[in-house]
């Protein structure tokens, strides 16, 4: 299954069709798709007339307004410095996101593709019913990394994450998603569910670390929170752990 990747009369204003043009199959547990925005009117994440990616997530709602909800376990591929925090769509320039070329955005039952144009990566994703698969073809440089952001969800941001090394290859983790961190209807429609995941890559594991943001427990996390200039500053600055 697959979406058009094209505007036509659904109009800017209202988040297009608010649908998603990544790649799933009939009742399947998995979606992976570009996200191109958190929050706001666009529930499913991505919206036609944005011009830069933030990631690639493995659960999404199609044609769905109120804040919206999913969009977790968020995939990015990067060059370069490392930046800890996504940016926003107004300047890029200032986080992990990336502008892609419109031209390469090619959607089909089953499958995506586009090309990360500040970083040179090609991305091709598919689905099946139970799992979905990433492959990132990447320019030669000495700076290359995956990044996964654990705590991301379309609304908001999930309250609680774990994350696990099994091997070489793999790791493995939760996320709980509870009302308090916005979601679905920003809290108003209670949303509360844990995603697990279980990951594994066709590298091995040989230089990671993790980040995680300084927020204070007092701090509401609804997605206007989220959003605001202060929590995004905290995210930027977060600290990283070597693994």
């Amino acid at each position: 299954m697959g979406a058009s990747t094209s505007e036509g009369a659904a109009g800017i204003y209202h988040g297009l069709g608010k649908t998603f043009p990544g790649a799933t199959t009939p009742y399947g547990l998995v979606q992976v798709s570009p996200n191109t925005i958190t929050g706001g009117d666009n529930g499913s994440g991505y919206s036609y007339e944005h011009t830069s990616i933030e990631g690639f997530a493995f659960t999404q709602l199609s044609g769905v307004g109120w804040f919206g909800d999913l969009g977790n376990f968020l995939v990015m591929p990067t060059t370069g410095p490392l930046k800890t925090a996504s940016g926003k769509l107004k300047d890029p320039d200032k986080g992990y996101r990336s502008r892609y070329d419109k031209a390469s955005e090619k959607a089909s039952a089953g499958y995506y593709t586009t090309v990360l144009s500040d970083y040179g990566i090609k991305a091709e994703m598919t689905a099946a019913p139970h799992s979905g698969m990433l492959r990132f073809t990447f320019p030669a440089h000495r700076q290359s990394r995956i990044q996964i952001d654990l705590a991301r969800r379309v609304g908001g941001t999930s309250t609680l994450q774990k994350v696990e090394v099994i091997d070489d290859h793999t790791i493995r983790g939760w996320m709980k998603c509870s009302p308090d961190g916005g979601g679905w209807g920003n809290s108003e429609g209670n949303a509360n569910y844990t995603v697990y995941f279980y990951a594994q890559f066709s590298k091995p594991l040989k230089n990671y670390g993790i980040w995680s943001a300084d927020i204070p427990d007092d701090w509401s996390r609804k997605r206007e929170d989220v959003e605001s200039d202060a929590y995004q500053q905290r995210i930027a600055q977060a600290a990283v752990s070597k693994g």
